[in-house]
Formats: structure tokens, sequence, C-alpha cells
């Protein structure tokens, strides 16, 4: 039984930092651009430490689809959801047009997302709310 509430969805991905940067030294600037958008991109430039900006990207884009409930499939890919930082250091999320209206067609309103890093692992954790008035259409 569904019960109605404020959250659509939850997601996290735990990815090892080594194995991106085994993909990175194997397929260099052809893996960036497979995976970033281009404000991650822009990040991505300035970051001091790539191999772990790429991490946690990469960790940041599964949690973000699983909590939408696709994973990547449903037309999603690795350059429709990202996550981009506030010039404070917290994550927030962006989405491609296309994954703007597969959000907002499911029901699916804010996002909001956490990423961290300990000993060679990434975790991310992201939550999606309803959006505005879809958890009272679901109660009814």
């Amino acid at each position: 039984m569904e019960v109605p509430g404020l959250v659509y969805g939850v997601g996290t991905d735990l990815v090892e930092v080594a194995r991106i940067e085994r993909a990175w030294e194997r397929w260099g600037e052809r893996f960036v651009n497979h995976l970033l958008m281009t404000a991650e991109r822009a990040e991505f430039e300035r970051s001091k430490r790539p191999v772990r900006y790429l991490a946690m990207r990469f960790a940041a884009k599964e949690a973000l689809v699983k909590a939408l409930g696709t994973g990547f499939r449903q037309g999603m890919w690795l350059r429709d959801v990202g996550c981009c930082q506030h010039s404070s250091g917290k994550p927030y999320p962006i989405f491609s047009d296309k994954a703007e209206a597969l959000r907002r067609s499911r029901g699916a309103g804010q996002a909001e997302i956490s990423l961290t890093d300990e000993a060679g692992l990434i975790v991310a954790f992201a939550v999606m709310m309803r959006r505005s008035g879809e958890a009272e259409e679901a109660g009814s």
C-alpha cells in the first residue's frame, strides 16, 4: 500500500574512486565528454582534484536517476542529470531539458543531493520531493 507523503523518491550510489581513475586514464577526454554536462565541465576545468570530481559526479548522477525511479533507461542518459556546487560548496542537482520534462511528468519536484568521500569511496544520496499538490492528489 502506497502512503502519500512529501518524498517522491530517494537514491544512493557508492563509487570507488580508483575505478573512475582507471576509466579516465583509459578514455581521457572521451570519458569526460561522455559523463559531464556543460555546467559540470566548467567546474571540472577549475577542479584541483579532477578524479575526485569525476567520481563524485558519477555517483551523483546514479543517485539522482534512482531517486527519480528511472535509472538510466526511459531515455535518461549520463548527461541528462548532474550536480554542481554553490560557492559555499553545497552541491545541487541540475537537469537537462529532457530530464526536467520527465521529472515533472512523473510528479517529482525539488531535488537535493549530498556527497561525501572517505577512504577512496564516494557516496551520493539524493532525495526528490513530490511536486506541490502531488501529495494531496496521491491521497485522493
